[in-house]
């Protein structure tokens, strides 16, 4: 039997396929792929399989970024529409399973290592309570996860496209920036790859510096471990309001369990996250301060976690694990 998992980003994708024999079971290495390289998610499932020499697979499962619809999903920062039947009819997949790419993540909690987390809050942990998984990424993902008798369940949602709300004057004034460009400001857009690169944009303009050049998320991080001053004061908002947002997510959804940040950018920011003010923005909720004081945070490191949420559930439908 050939399992195959999937989790796939606006920017990378990445595969791992599992085959289970009588005797023996054989875990492949890590397959990863751009995903602008493709036009479709078929073709790049196709390109996989030739470079693995996979003839069949059994059972799939794949985290896709994008409010999943039973047997079909459009992306959300991809041009890709995927519809089971049609990934059936063009492939040699016998059951495929879709799933929000944060349920993934959310699933792969158990199966991190303990030194993958980083305790950036440390609360009172509550193992009988409910667990969040939060990350900025190429966009924003939330997954809120319900326990019952001990097992955990994850929730898809698009909680990352909630509006962003100002918590001082400095992000009024950038609220205020960012409606001359957009009738809708989400945390997305500024909790995301992208929304870095604005919020550096925007303390560029700030300081009077027009004519410098935009850099991309990765150099805006170089350039503020450098010293340089947008860049800082970038990363410093970013971390301020991604506190902020923990925080506003954690009154929706209370997860004494812990709450778990994942995605591709917090941990390789882990310095900057591990900062006093990450934690004052999170706490900053007035009357409900004692609420989110209870809760756990923790900073995930491993970024493959959603790769191996998507294959434990690969195993969940071969009958391979027993399904909560």
């Amino acid at each position: 039997m050939l399992l195959l998992a999937g989790d796939v980003g606006g920017t990378s994708a990445r595969f791992q396929w599992l085959a289970v024999g009588e005797r023996q079971t054989e875990r492949s290495a890590v397959h990863s792929y751009r995903s602008a390289d493709f036009a479709s998610f078929s073709d790049l499932l196709a390109q996989l399989l030739r470079d693995c020499s996979i003839e069949r697979v059994d059972v799939a499962c794949f985290g896709l970024p994008g409010p999943v619809n039973d047997a079909e999903v459009t992306l959300t920062n991809l041009p890709w529409h995927i519809r089971v039947c049609l990934l059936k009819a063009r492939l040699p997949l016998a059951t495929v399973t879709l799933i929000n790419d944060f349920q993934a993540a959310a699933l792969g909690i158990d199966e991190l290592a303990a030194d993958a987390l980083i305790c950036l809050h440390e609360g009172r942990f509550d193992p009988a309570g409910n667990r969040l998984v939060v990350g900025a990424g190429t966009g924003l993902g939330v997954a809120p996860v319900y326990q019952r008798g001990g097992r955990f369940y994850p929730q898809s949602s698009e909680g990352g496209h909630m509006a962003f709300a100002p918590l001082d004057e400095e992000q009024e004034r950038l609220l205020h920036w960012l409606h001359e460009r957009w009738r809708h400001v989400s945390y997305e857009d500024l909790l995301s790859g992208s929304g870095l690169e604005t919020l550096y944009l925007y303390h560029l303009r700030r300081m009077g510096r027009s004519e410098a050049p935009v850099l991309r998320a990765a150099e805006v991080h170089a350039a503020a471990e450098r010293g340089e001053a947008a860049a800082v004061a970038a990363l410093t908002s970013f971390v301020n309001i991604y506190g902020q947002f923990v925080g506003d997510a954690a009154l929706l959804w209370p997860a004494r369990a812990g709450i778990y940040i994942a995605g591709g950018i917090g941990g390789r920011i882990a310095r900057w996250m591990r900062g006093s003010a990450f934690t004052e923005y999170f706490l900053a909720k007035d009357r409900m301060r004692e609420v989110v004081e209870q809760m756990p945070v923790y900073l995930v490191t491993d970024e493959l976690i959603g790769l191996k949420g998507a294959l434990l559930q690969a195993r969940r439908s071969a009958g391979l694990v027993e399904r909560p």
